[in-house]
């Protein structure tokens, strides 16, 4: 059983999750959650009972979501002062990017987002974009290398490229001469011509190609190492938890820009994967609002964190 004052510090926090302070009583809680007539009351910082609305005001037809307008109204405080402002460096493949430590707290589910999505430095393209997953061509003996022009060559032409696209980190393993880390210059599916001095082999080692960080994970590690927003705990948001930020009144991007400026209107991964498929991952697209599924190894999306 809870005590009194347990039940008053889960209740009475303020915007950084801490307990306040003050004397509170069972009747400060009370008044909180019932008005006079005793109707029930969502209480401020705790998630609401219901479905969040999807913003849309305008009626197109008698009964439509616009006329009903059904649901929680979005309710968010921005947090800019303090440990929340300045930047956090996220750091991934020696690029940085400088992510601002403003935050958003939806007042209705108890989230924290990240206000703002990294859409520079980071990822292949230096554009943000990261993969869900690592890429392998494992154990291959018809991958040869060629000195002169720095090109790492498959005979069987099973290389993929969109894993391993231009600015892409791999690692080779199993070779003779050439076991190191290249960045990809450009690539067909049978060639690969890399940054970096390689020494000449021919084929027949058993050689496996794996792709080099750039994922969703090791941004959310850069955050919580480097304590973005002075927070530790920062995830991934699985498909649910993306959606309640999306505005359906809004398009491209959908969601409130006032609260979320700058949001890209691609594609943000969510950490969901699709059914039982290992391979396939949810997304949300913040053009329209639309969800969507793809495979975790060869797309690029962008990401936004959240805490709770």
């Amino acid at each position: 059983m809870l005590s009194e004052q347990q039940i008053f510090n889960a209740v009475f926090r303020d915007e950084n999750g801490n307990p306040t302070t003050g004397n509170r009583t069972l009747q400060h809680i009370l008044n909180l959650v019932f008005d006079a007539d005793n109707n029930a009351l969502r209480v401020r910082g705790i998630p609401a009972a219901g479905l969040l609305a999807t913003g849309q005001t305008n009626s197109y037809h008698a009964g439509d979501d616009g006329d009903l307008e059904k649901g929680i109204a979005h309710d968010y405080t921005v947090l800019t002062a303090g440990q929340y402002s300045g930047n956090t460096a996220i750091t991934i493949n020696s690029k940085t990017c400088n992510l601002s430590n403003n935050c958003v707290k939806d007042n209705n589910t108890g989230l924290m987002w990240a206000r703002y999505v990294p859409q520079t430095d980071i990822g292949a393209a230096a554009n943000g974009t990261l993969f869900w997953g690592e890429w392998e061509l494992a154990d291959k003996t018809t991958i040869s290398f060629d000195a002169t022009s720095k090109e790492i060559r498959d005979s069987a032409s099973g290389f993929s490229t969109l894993a391993l696209c231009a600015g892409r980190k791999l690692a080779i393993t199993g070779s003779a001469n050439n076991n190191n880390i290249f960045t990809v210059v450009s690539i067909t599916t049978g060639v690969i011509v890399v940054d970096e001095t390689i020494t000449n082999e021919a084929a027949g080692a058993t050689v496996t190609v794996t792709t080099v960080d750039d994922l969703i994970w090791n941004f959310v590690d850069q955050a919580n190492a480097n304590s973005l927003g002075g927070y530790t705990d920062w995830w991934i948001p699985n498909l649910r938890e993306i959606q309640t930020i999306i505005d359906w009144s809004k398009y491209s991007p959908a969601i409130n820009t006032t609260i979320f400026p700058s949001t890209p209107t691609g594609s943000h991964w969510s950490s969901t994967s699709r059914g039982a498929a290992a391979t396939v991952a949810m997304y949300a697209i913040f053009a329209s609002g639309c969800t969507g599924n793809t495979t975790k190894i060869t797309k690029r999306y962008y990401c936004r964190l959240c805490r709770g």
